[in-house]
């Protein structure tokens, strides 16, 4: 073989070794790379603080995580201050290695063998947190562990991701994690507005957290903290001012306690949302001032053993949630961990403006239609007034405004519970959903239960309806979606008007005769047994709703809707900017129609006087006025004919306001100047009776309570529309005797059925069976 077969040999032989080498180094760089980029990267505890913040980034209050660490949610972005203090004292060459820094390796590895001891680690943040993600033991397989770890990150992560990682894990010591927990632990403050120092604190707190951080060495922890200060002076971080004010700045000496302003809220959004950093609508000012007055209002409760209330507070425009108190902040009183807000509780009277709005919308009545209130039996259900008195008649508005039981009941009947449960089931009240035979004519007097949150939910799509803004409802977190309310705005304007003449607690009793004085649409409400207490109320700015009571169901005497609930609405509501003629200037275009003035239905040829009110198409459905009806007498003028008993043309036509006998009887002890009709003259034959009986209703079965001796006591009663008439009284065979004005008899009865029959000095009678029975 000649030399230059040799010399090709050798030199094939290179090519080949070299190119082998090469694919063994790409072979290895493929399996390194692939050994990083599948290497397993333990997960970060997703087990976090949950966190509850004010619209404007102020901290509201947060819970421990389940391992009872201070430990907030991950955020977006790093402030640009807080990078630059981390990587000045952390990791110079951050943005220049791949999670391992070999110089600062070979540099670590120098300074060891030199001393013989550990004097440096050479961690970069990556592999600082790798190590934090790992938490184990620091040996040197581990190390190399934590670098592949690292290699993995770098390979999968960008920087800033790496970076926020980083200060998510970093303990900053005690039960503290993470720099935005660490900053409103020792500054009070987010983590975005702090100072130079502040920022030079937090990036050398996670170096050594459990020997150095404020309160415990603070000497070093200054002496640290300056020297990374100096550190950023000289690299041109901070300027001269900069460093001197930073180096004077104190350190702190305590950490500030978690804030607790919205505990209920936070604990109530806890449960109902996923995610664990929630930015919330509140609005910091209107929370501290709302917890102030329930505060105040609390301790002046218990005295009469009133320990929980609540409150909310509605921007209505937008329908967001400023302030939300859901039960007292007294730790010793019982009950105060329960969110009532959002617990049913028995309505009251709270739902009678939702009624009124409905009804007229229905064509069922008007604003000033006269609604019956008197003693009324129906199914065995017996309504009475707070008051327990009778108006007879009284028009609708002012039953609304004076919160009277027995015509509204009479009104649900007429427009049907059934629809009205369906009403507001529609309307988002989500407790009333059960059998309506459970609420029957009660719903409207406090037989169901419903929640705070509902009843502001409701009152503000009728305002946002009203003045032509997306119907969103309420929320504490975001929009809802749009709704419907199913109410005409002149229907809801209405019942508003009606709503602001309910008589206002305390001195704002007087409220219309001061011009600074605010329009309030507002009602209250209290349960059966003085259990719960309500107020709802609007003045064109927000909505305020409060509930008082306890959360046990305890009642309470004196626990009235319109002296406690009714007094912290009207303080809350007069922290509000506000418009007087906010209502005013709501009005909406609507069919005017012309009313009789006496009676509020549509008038009719025989109304005197009418009034012109502007309402909703369906309102014609209300009727021609049944009251005002025109008759004659006789020349006397006290008694009345017809054509079949007297000669016309020797009478007097005469056009009278009257109302049924039992309504007549007691309208007329509130109206002096009220008459009804004149009797019929003696030889008259029309088929009329002045006498209604009121108690007991025909037919009717009363029991004798165990225990009572076999006797009952009955109250008969009786009215008659003329107020004078002398009334003559029997049962079965037995004069019971005679009464004049107020036509009642008191009887003890024994089991057995009776025949009750009374007559009038005219000849006028009426009858009754009613039957005693033993339970």
């Amino acid at each position: 073989m000649g030399e230059s077969s040799r010399s090709r040999l050798k030199k094939i032989g290179f090519k080949t070794s070299v190119r082998n080498q090469l694919y063994w180094f790409l072979a290895a760089v493929f399996v390194l790379f692939g050994t990083v980029y599948f290497w397993p990267v333990p997960k970060a505890k997703s087990d976090f603080s949950n966190v509850l913040f004010a619209k404007d980034g102020t901290l509201l209050g947060a819970s421990l995580a389940t391992d009872e660490q201070w430990r907030f949610a991950p955020v977006d972005s790093l402030p640009n201050k807080l990078v630059t203090s981390i990587l000045q004292f952390e990791d110079q060459y951050f943005y220049w290695h791949f999670g391992v820094n070999p110089v600062s390796v070979i540099r670590a590895l120098y300074q060891n063998a030199i001393t013989g001891k550990t004097i440096s680690g050479a961690s970069t943040i990556t592999m600082q947190v790798a190590r934090m993600l790992h938490d184990q033991p620091r040996t040197l397989p581990q190390k190399i562990v934590e670098a592949f770890t690292a290699f993995a990150l770098e390979l999968r992560n960008s920087k800033s991701q790496i970076l926020n990682l980083y200060t998510q894990l970093a303990p900053y010591g005690g039960n503290i994690v993470g720099v935005e927990a660490a900053s409103w632990r020792y500054f009070g403050q987010p983590f975005t507005n702090l100072s130079w120092a502040e920022y030079a604190l937090l990036a050398i707190l996670p170096n050594q957290p459990a020997s150095l951080f404020p309160g415990k060495a603070n000497d070093k922890l200054l002496e640290k903290r300056n020297r990374l200060l100096t550190k950023l002076y000289q690299n041109n971080k901070i300027d001269s001012l900069e460093y001197v004010l930073s180096i004077e700045e104190p350190l702190p000496t305590t950490v500030f306690p978690v804030p607790k302003v919205a505990q209920h809220l936070l604990f109530t959004l806890k449960d109902q949302q996923s995610q664990q950093r929630i930015i919330s609508t509140i609005d910091k000012n209107w929370q501290i001032k709302t917890s102030a007055i329930v505060d105040r209002f609390h301790q002046l409760f218990l005295g009469n053993g009133i320990e929980n209330l609540a409150a909310l507070v509605v921007d209505l425009e937008t329908g967001t949630v400023l302030s939300y108190i859901g039960n007292t902040s007294d730790q010793s009183a019982d009950g105060h961990e329960v969110d009532v807000i959002q617990k049913p509780r028995s309505s009251g009277s709270i739902l009678k403006p939702i009624l009124f709005a409905k009804a007229l919308d229905k064509g069922l009545i008007t604003p000033t239609t006269l609604l019956p209130d008197v003693p009324t039996f129906i199914d065995g259900f017996s309504p009475k007034n707070f008051d327990l008195g009778y108006e007879g008649a009284i028009p609708s508005d002012q039953a609304l405004a004076r919160s009277l039981n027995i015509p509204f009941v009479h009104l649900l009947q007429k427009y049907n519970y059934e629809q009205f449960q369906s009403d507001l089931i529609g309307l988002g009240f989500s407790t009333i959903s059960k059998d309506i035979s459970r609420y029957g004519l009660s719903l409207i007097l406090g037989g169901a239960e419903l929640k705070l949150w509902d009843l502001s939910n409701t009152y503000t799509m009728f305002y946002q309806h009203l003045s032509e803004k997306p119907v969103s409802g309420i929320s504490v977190m975001k929009s809802q979606q749009e709704n419907d309310v199913d109410v005409s705005q002149i229907s809801i304007w209405n019942t508003f008007k009606a709503m602001t003449q309910l008589v206002r607690p305390g001195m704002d009793k007087n409220w219309e005769s001061f011009n600074s004085s605010q329009t309030i649409a507002w009602k209250t409400g209290t349960s059966i047994g003085f259990r719960d207490a309500w107020a709802v109320g609007l003045n064109g700015t927000v909505l305020v709703a409060v509930w008082v009571g306890n959360a046990d169901g305890e009642g309470r005497a004196g626990l009235l809707g319109s002296t406690t609930a009714g007094a912290v609405a009207m303080e809350l509501l007069n922290l509000s900017e506000h418009q007087n003629d906010w209502l005013d200037n709501l009005k909406p275009i609507a069919p005017q129609f012309e009313l009789c003035a006496t009676s509020g239905f549509i008038k009719g040829e025989h109304c005197p006087e009418t009034i012109y009110s502007n309402l909703s198409e369906n309102a014609d459905r209300v009727g021609v006025c049944p009251f005002h009806t025109l008759y004659h007498v006789d020349k006397s003028g006290v008694s009345r004919v017809n054509s079949d008993c007297y000669p016309l043309h020797l009478s007097t036509p005469k056009v009278g306001f009257w109302l049924p006998p039992i309504m007549g009887y007691y309208y007329g002890k509130h109206h002096l100047q009220y008459s009804g009709m004149p009797p019929w003259l003696a030889n008259c034959n029309e088929e009329y009776s002045p006498m209604e009986i009121i108690y007991p209703t025909d037919r009717s079965v009363i029991y004798i309570p165990k225990g009572a001796n076999g006797n009952e006591k009955v109250i008969f009663q009786i009215s008659h529309s003329d107020r004078n008439a002398e009334i003559f009284w029997h049962l079965d065979d037995e004069f019971l005797g005679i009464t004049k004005t107020n036509h009642e008899q008191t009887i003890w009865l024994k089991q057995g059925e009776y025949k009750l029959f009374v007559t009038d000095a005219h000849g006028n009678s009426i009858s009754r069976s009613v039957k005693i029975v033993s339970e």
